[in-house]
């Protein structure tokens, strides 16, 4: 599904990720961990087209998309919400889901638009409330449900969530784990979830990647990582 194979990333001459390898498979929840500044969302920018990559190969479904520009790989089936949201704070909340929408390669007719939106707001019941207001003017918990529906509606093989419970109130993290463990159960696209919970992730991944130093330091199931790996990787 989604495979980055020798993965070598600068910011200017500073060597920031060294030999990054791994893969995510079809439908497929992978928890992306480490301790801050180490490369995880140097990686995720890096899958998504978003930094360049100095050597090596990212595949999407086989395919390669090393070079691909970012809008590019959006149409063939990645999404992205960032650690920051990126909402844009001028368009409404509607305005901003439908950018999500016109990002899929295939749009449809205008019931397959309706059905997608309906999933949304089934998803994220708040955003109906919302739906007229800028989104610069939205609280924390509501912006981060916005961009996981603007990622959704897009249509993703890959979704790609950069600490989603950061800074969120307790109630709406529960909202974000309900959401991810309905798609786990389904299946329907794989996730590459970076997330510093280590109980969050436990929960909801099937697969752990490690990284450290910017480099991949440990892979593999989640129900095997133990709690040296932990204390190892982890634990500051």
């Amino acid at each position: 599904m989604l495979q980055l194979q020798n993965i070598n990333v600068y910011y200017g001459e500073s060597h920031i990720l060294r030999e990054v390898s791994f893969t995510i498979e079809a439908g497929q929840v992978a928890c992306l961990m480490g301790r801050n500044g180490v490369g995880k969302t140097t990686t995720l920018k890096a899958i998504m087209g978003l930094l360049p990559v100095r050597s090596g190969q990212i595949a999407l479904n086989g395919m390669d998309i090393t070079n691909e520009a970012t809008d590019r790989r959006a149409r063939k089936g990645l999404a992205y919400v960032p650690q920051g949201r990126e909402i844009i704070p001028h368009l409404t909340v509607r305005e901003n889901l439908q950018l999500g929408f016109w990002a899929r390669a295939t749009k449809g007719d205008s019931a397959t638009e309706k059905t997608a939106f309906d999933e949304v707001y089934r998803l994220f019941p708040k955003l109906t409330q919302i739906l007229e207001r800028p989104g610069g003017v939205l609280s924390g918990g509501e912006q981060q449900q916005l961009a996981i529906g603007r990622a959704i509606l897009s249509d993703p093989k890959v979704l790609l969530l950069d600490e989603p419970t950061e800074g969120i109130q307790p109630s709406v993290v529960d909202q974000i784990e309900d959401v991810i463990i309905g798609f786990k159960n389904s299946r329907r696209f794989a996730i590459l979830l970076v997330e510093q919970g280590l109980h969050f992730a436990a929960r909801l991944a099937d697969a752990y990647v490690i990284m450290a130093k910017g480099a991949v330091v440990a892979a593999g199931k989640t129900s095997e990582l133990s709690a040296e790996e932990v204390k190892r990787h982890l634990v500051v």
